[in-house]
């Protein structure tokens, strides 16, 4: 019992250092990610007039006899 205590106690500060720089990782990935959806925001938005135009034709085209919807 007292060598499995000692082993675990040997372990310890890894699982401590390993669980510290996992969540400092993810503390910057989230910081990374904020500072990206800001900039995107800020940038001006360019919206295309009728994405789905092509879609429409293609539906157009086939008919009503094969739509299998």
């Amino acid at each position: 019992m007292k060598q499995a205590l000692i082993l675990t106690l040997c372990f310890l500060p890894l699982a401590v250092i390993w669980l510290v720089m996992k969540l400092a990782l993810w503390f910057a990935a989230i910081s990374e990610e904020r500072k990206h959806v800001r900039e995107e925001s800020r940038k001006p938005h360019t919206y295309m007039a009728n994405v789905y135009a092509d879609v429409d034709e293609e539906d157009e085209e086939y008919g009503s006899k094969t739509d299998y919807r």
